[in-house]
């Protein structure tokens, strides 16, 4: 089954009358492949967080300043902005889901609920937790779904530049003082909401689906056009320097944007949808994989970090070896198993009720 071959999620959904009917073939294939290209983004964002965890002191110099720079202006703050688009379009396949079941929205507050607890966990951990404020944000978007489609867009656009612009402002000018540090952070979540708004609205035009009414190709060559100045000044503001950092993180959006249409153009060839077909499991298990990143970076990083400061190549290295492992096992485990073990608890969670989990040997084929 090729990648944009899956039908849209939301036709298929017409049809369910029961939670098992979110079966893997009817999910849109390319959501998991972004997702999981995602997942593995926000490990290679972390993995700075994970190694200081561990112990591994000092700033950067040199070669490895270099490569954390590069890192920063492909990765930081743009898989951020890809995850909580995602995490938008979900809440509207989700939705969509429920209402063609005629289930109750309770089942969303609940999977929210979850969601929560899990983030909290996660943090317990040691971990960076973007989970609880999906799920606190994800009550807020489930309201904001009940306005006018116009005032929604616009939300999420004004929500999307307006906090980046004032962190901006208050980073890099002496006017930074003069803006509330609990303004900022209310405004941080309010950044993600915006993101999360995005996803919804353009989920829900078919941005991932092969009749969709958005120029998917036209929107690549806009943003890529407007990535271009924020990469040029992101390298003008210097190898390792804060200023770098914090426009690389507060432009992140426009390049993110670029990713995502740039990945859907992309899947729609032949060889790149059998070339990246193994990230759809990587993503159909994006819980289950964000949580273990956690529970692998906390036990065993400190270990090599024990034998000596690891270099920006080494720890790349690590994250491209937990990537590895990580997509290795989701796809031998959605061999036997219809979901993976936190998304088969979330999912029994949410409609309180065990779903089948085994595979059925007649329907093992993925």
């Amino acid at each position: 089954m090729s990648l944009l071959a899956s039908r849209n999620v939301k036709d298929a959904s017409v049809a369910a009358t029961h939670p098992t009917a979110s079966r893997p073939t009817d999910r849109v294939v390319s959501i998991d492949v972004v997702r999981g290209i995602a997942i593995a983004g926000i490990l290679l964002i972390n993995i700075t967080y994970f190694l200081n965890r561990a112990g591994q002191s000092g700033q950067p110099h040199g070669t490895d300043a270099v490569i954390w720079q590069i890192v920063d202006v492909i990765a930081l703050g743009k898989f951020h902005f890809v995850f909580a688009f995602l995490f938008g379009t979900s809440v509207f396949i989700f939705l969509s889901l429920l209402r063609a079941k005629g289930r109750s929205t309770w089942c969303y507050v609940r999977r929210m609920l979850i969601l929560i607890v899990a983030g909290a966990i996660n943090s317990a951990m040691g971990g960076i937790d973007v989970l609880a404020s999906y799920g606190c944000l994800a009550l807020i978007l489930l309201l904001l779904t009940l306005l006018p489609r116009s005032i929604l867009l616009s939300l999420g656009i004004v929500a999307a530049i307006i906090p980046d612009g004032l962190h901006i402002v208050s980073t890099l000018t002496s006017a930074g003082s003069e803006v509330p540090g609990v303004l900022l952070l209310v405004l941080s979540f309010a950044r993600t909401l915006g993101h999360m708004a995005l996803g919804f609205w353009l989920a829900e035009r078919g941005l991932f689906s092969e009749g969709t009414r958005v120029s998917v190709l036209w929107f690549f060559v806009i943003t890529l056009v407007l990535s271009i100045p924020v990469w040029i000044s992101t390298s003008a503001a210097g190898v390792g320097t804060q200023a770098a950092h914090e426009i690389a993180f507060r432009t992140a959006a426009i390049p993110g944007l670029m990713y995502i249409a740039g990945l859907i153009l992309l899947l729609r060839l032949p060889s790149a949808q059998r070339g990246l077909s193994f990230l759809r499991f990587y993503g159909r298990m994006a819980f289950s994989n964000y949580l273990g990143q956690t529970v692998i970076c906390v036990t065993i990083l400190p270990l090599f970090v024990g034998a000596g400061k690891l270099s920006a190549v080494a720890a790349l290295g690590f994250c491209f070896g937990v990537v590895v492992i990580q997509c290795v096992f989701s796809m031998l485990w959605l061999r036997w198993f219809r979901y993976g073990p936190l998304e088969w608890v979330w999912r029994c969670g949410t409609y309180l009720e065990i779903t089948p989990l085994l595979v059925k040997r007649s329907s093992k084929s993925l």
